[in-house]
């Protein structure tokens, strides 16, 4: 396991230093497009210029690179980051216009979250077994609570947003939720696997999926209303 060692000197000049929660919040941030780019195999310098800082001070602040590539990315994958994104759709549009919107924004964060959790796999197995393993478990519980209280933050957006046309539709706001959570995963992991099965299946149709959730697949009749 790399560890962060023979830590640079640090620069002249910098700023006044941000309290701890904070300096950790923004390496956190900041490392995330240089994940993306090399993956596990990532070194510690990389992570130290992508953050602005010395080796040292990342040393001080995380354990090890497998550690600090860890957090960085269940920090990533917090379903809340996209509540401000969900709360930018104006409530006064069409229900069609607002689905559309919501589809594309989230098949965007679905999509980026599932690169995250296959870096999350491979850093998984350059960690060996021991005590760090008690340490990942309660960081991995840890992280399910805070899932779960994003994924319910994001929730609530959605029904505030999908409120005003609650008497359109034939099932509470709540269970149209789940039904656009249940197309938007599939239609996403349809287009992962096909990837990894080196097929280009090239991005899902979010206007078909739309009307897949308004009105499924049955033909319409004359007594059919749209949405």
């Amino acid at each position: 396991m790399e560890t962060f060692t023979d830590p640079v000197p640090a620069r002249s000049g910098r700023a006044t230093p941000l309290p701890p929660d904070e300096r950790r919040a923004a390496i956190l941030l900041a490392v995330r497009p240089v994940l993306l780019e090399r993956g596990a195999a990532v070194t510690s310098r990389e992570l130290a210029e992508a953050a602005g800082v010395a080796e040292g001070t990342l040393f001080r602040v995380f354990t090890d690179k497998v550690t600090l590539i860890r957090e960085a990315v269940l920090a990533a994958i917090d379903p809340a980051d996209s509540v401000p994104e969900v709360l930018t759709i104006d409530r006064t549009l069409p229900l069609r216009e607002k689905l559309s919107t919501l589809m594309r924004q989230a098949h965007s964060h679905v999509g980026e979250s599932m690169r995250w959790m296959g870096l999350l796999h491979e850093v998984g197995r350059l960690e060996p077994a021991g005590p760090s393993a008690e340490h990942r478990e309660a960081a991995i519980r840890q992280w399910g609570r805070r899932q779960q209280a994003g994924t319910a933050a994001v929730t609530a957006a959605v029904a505030e947003l999908l409120e005003p046309d609650a008497a359109l539709l034939r099932l509470p706001v709540t269970d149209v939720i789940e039904l656009f959570n249940t197309v938007l995963i599939g239609a996403t992991m349809r287009t992962v696997d096909a990837a990894r099965r080196g097929l280009d299946a090239g991005p899902p149709d979010h206007e078909q999926l739309i009307d897949l959730i308004l009105h499924g697949v049955l033909a319409p009749t004359p007594t059919d209303r749209s949405a």
